[in-house]
């Protein structure tokens, strides 16, 4: 169960870093385009499939 636990951890953290991380963007045809929103929801989706992974563990220990 520690694999799990290490797992979650790592998610937590690629999800912290992908959400400091700083990319500025492009311009388009249409003008610029800002990655924000999608760094943001990338980082919610790892930091929540890591609480899941750790929540899992401490659930299946007896």
């Amino acid at each position: 169960m520690k694999g799990m636990k290490l797992i979650g951890v790592l998610f937590i953290s690629i999800g912290l870093w992908v959400l400091f991380y700083k990319e500025s963007g492009f311009h388009g045809f249409g003008g610029y385009v800002d990655k924000s929103w999608e760094n943001i929801l990338i980082s919610l989706i790892l930091t929540v499939a890591g609480i899941f992974f750790i929540k899992s563990n401490k659930t299946n220990r007896r």
